[in-house]
């Protein structure tokens, strides 16, 4: 039978069997999937089925766009796409078999799977919260639960786009009540905010950063891929990190991770917040490399009503906001020279100064920093100061990149996939797909598998994800791999002549960093040309537009 696979936001929410001849879809009540998104009409669509044939009907008067394109009438085929706003609906020519794809119930909002067969007896539930890469699950007992970041709420959250007590939800039989406090910004559910709403079982909201399922109340599964704080690998690598994440986590020592882009350095973070004694206060992650130099101070240590051009009002700052707990400075070896004396200060004393203020203020942080540079060679070129570096340098906790703990690759990929998987559903790896990803290089590391897994099951053709589900990352340039801690190394499947090049452009890189950018020194201490080296650099991307296409050749 042939059905309708519905994505939110890159996520699989539900599949709907086409049972009868014509469906129509749209937002208003009557319609027999209902689209909770302003940008779809009442009535959208029909999806219409004529023997073998199948296709969309427009009754928006606007047009449908079907496969890229907006027409008023379309034919599907199996994987076409239909565009419904933030709402996309895949058509499938066969339905996954019966015990993967639970039955549907329309209700008022939109189609809900149903993993109880259809009946209408109490059920127990559960309140799943899904943040920042980690996933806790909390049973609902009596009536209900408050959410929010206050201390006070039955679940705190550590998410700072929340509100102090930001919603409520009570159970009304097999329905739930979900009543939103007033919120700052708001709770959502797909493009639509709910002020006050019924909702049924496997409904999926969203409040600042996190998602919050309302599921039917389950074991935990015994086939499931064992994690620590989100972490997964029986790899000695990561036993010895997890190992040293206990030792230091109850301590209030400075950490630094150290790991290459995309090896999960936030969540080893966010591990040792949870493992110590601050875990009941706020765990507040600051990005360096994603703040102008211009905000940053502000951003870390808060400023006063007038203090620039835009400060409308006072406000707090990262070391305030984090005050009895962690705060994760990530990418730290991009934080501006200037600013550096300031963490120092608040590191060592936990003194802090507002941006336009007389007085500091004294706070009780714990911070942890990351990094994917070299800060010890930044710190003896004068980019970074020393003495920050030996502060912040107290414990040092390295990250294996994935390339190098292939073993861990399996139980880690089916991890991610019991995360995105719908509930109910059981999706699983072929062999051949599981050899794939183990010999894959993975130089965006768990970053880019976790997009590989995610994606193998949005579009996989069958009931497992097969080696021609995969589709992989494109690598950061066609030519070049990232370039960092190869030079000496193999790299499956590149060439003596790429991998040569790659220890080039390290060795390059690293005198750039050395001489302060200053490529007229560096082609001298190297011994090549400036047009030799200015053409390396353009070949590698790493030239500005200004650049003069010949530089001339000084006497």
């Amino acid at each position: 039978m042939p059905e309708l696979v519905f994505l939110r936001r890159g996520e699989e929410v539900l599949r709907f069997s086409l049972e009868r001849p014509r469906v129509v879809l749209g937002r208003g009540e009557r319609c027999d999937v209902v689209i909770p998104d302003p940008e779809v009409s009442r009535q959208q669509a029909a999806v219409v089925l004529s023997g073998d044939t199948a296709s969309v009907e427009d009754l928006s008067g606007k047009g449908t766009v079907v496969g890229g394109t907006r027409a008023p009438r379309a034919q599907l085929t199996d994987g076409t796409e239909i565009a419904l706003g933030q709402w996309r609906a895949i058509f499938r020519a066969h339905a996954t078999s019966g015990d993967e794809a639970p039955e549907t119930e329309v209700r008022g909002t939109v189609a809900q799977p149903r993993a109880d067969g259809g009946s209408d007896r109490w059920q127990a539930a559960q309140i799943r919260l899904r943040h920042a890469g980690t996933e806790s699950v909390h049973r609902l007992v009596g009536e209900g639960a408050t959410i929010g970041k206050d201390s006070g709420n039955d679940l705190v959250l550590d998410d700072r786009f929340i509100s102090a007590k930001h919603l409520r939800i009570t159970r009304r039989g097999n329905r739930f009540l979900v009543l939103d406090h007033a919120s700052t910004n708001g709770t959502w559910f797909g493009a639509v905010r709910l002020f006050e709403a019924e909702v049924p079982l496997h409904t999926q909201l969203h409040i600042g950063e996190t998602d919050v399922l309302v599921e039917p109340a389950t074991a935990a599964r015994k086939d499931a891929p064992a994690s620590w704080q989100g972490l997964v690998g029986a790899d000695p690598a990561m036993k010895l990190l997890i190992e040293l994440i206990e030792r230091v986590a109850p301590s209030s020592a400075a950490v630094t991770i150290l790991g290459e882009s995309g090896t999960g350095k936030e969540l080893v973070a966010r591990a040792i917040h949870a493992r110590s004694s601050r875990a009941e206060r706020p765990f507040v992650p600051v990005n360096c490399a994603a703040i102008s130099k211009e905000l940053i101070e502000s951003e870390l240590f808060g400023h006063e009503k007038g203090a620039f051009t835009g400060a409308v009002g006072a406000h707090k700052g990262a070391f305030e906001e984090a005050d009895g707990g962690t705060l994760f400075l990530d990418e730290i070896g991009e934080l501006p020279l200037e600013l550096q004396p300031k963490l120092l200060r608040a590191l060592e004393s936990g003194e802090i100064k507002r941006v336009g203020s007389s007085r500091p203020g004294h706070v009780d942080v714990r911070v942890v920093a990351a990094t994917n540079r070299d800060l010890l060679a930044a710190s003896r070129t004068g980019q970074f100061r020393d003495d920050l570096y030996y502060r912040l340098y107290v414990v040092p906790l390295t990250l294996p990149p994935l390339r190098t703990r292939r073993g861990d690759i399996p139980a880690l990929a089916q991890y991610l996939l019991s995360q995105f998987s719908p509930r109910g559903q059981t999706v699983r790896f072929t062999p051949a797909a599981l050899a794939r990803l183990e010999s894959h290089p993975w130089p965006g590391n768990v970053r880019e598998l976790r997009n590989v897994v995610h994606r193998a099951l949005l579009l996989r053709r069958g009931s497992a994800i097969d080696e021609a589900d995969l589709t992989f990352d494109p690598d950061p340039s066609p030519r070049l791999r990232d370039a960092r801690d190869v030079a000496g190394q193999y790299i499956p499947g590149r060439k003596l002549e790429e991998l040569l090049e790659l220890a080039e452009r390290q060795i390059v890189e690293s005198a750039l960093r050395q001489f302060n950018n200053n490529r007229e020194r560096v082609a001298r201490e190297l011994g090549v040309a400036r047009s030799t080296l200015f053409k390396r650099l353009k070949d590698w991307g790493m030239t500005r537009q200004d650049d003069p296409e010949q530089p001339q050749e000084q006497a």
